[in-house]
């Protein structure tokens, strides 16, 4: 295979995986109501993908460049998932149900600074405690995780709020 070809394939392969990323961040960012960075990403992602189609579309007659294509596609959705997970932009609700007696956990979390509302609940085996919480995506596991470890049995939902406003958390 000659050099002219192998980095052609090369730039297809490279410009699916980036432009298949950047629609995976462009879409939390439209989620997230952050219309303006989300347009910008879009501009960027809608380029390199023409360029990289237009290379493809060109040479139908040449399956490997479609392979390729494909392939960029693939890893692309991979890579772009890997990404937003590290920047865990935004927030989780967290609604968690556990036995009555386990207040305690509540006052724990408000210890370590987390925001904690409470209720009183009646479930199939007795009284429960509500609790909800809203924290920075960064620190959800940590959240749960410490939920798990002195109530194992909790039942937990993770929610993705889109917005909120009032109460005492710090959202910037």
């Amino acid at each position: 295979m000659e050099i002219t070809m192998f980095l052609e394939l090369l730039f297809i392969f490279c410009a699916r995986v980036i432009d298949v990323s950047l629609g995976t961040i462009r879409m939390i960012l439209v989620i997230r109501g952050d219309r303006v960075p989300a347009a910008l990403i879009g501009f960027v992602e809608i380029m390199v993908y023409t360029v990289a189609l237009g290379l493809v579309v060109g040479s139908l007659n040449n399956p490997v460049k479609l392979v390729v294509f494909c392939f960029g596609f693939a890893l692309g959705i991979l890579l772009g998932s890997i990404i937003e997970e590290k920047l865990a932009l935004g927030y989780r609700g967290i609604q968690v149900t556990i036995d009555a007696e386990e207040y305690g956990i509540a006052e724990e979390l408000r210890e370590e600074g987390f925001p904690v509302t409470t209720w009183q609940a009646n479930g199939k085996t007795g009284p429960k405690l509500m609790l909800n919480i809203i924290v920075k995506r960064d620190t959800a596991k940590a959240v749960v995780d410490h939920i798990y470890n002195r109530c194992p049995h909790a039942f937990v939902v993770m929610m993705e709020p889109k917005k909120f406003s009032g109460g005492y958390i710090k959202k910037k």
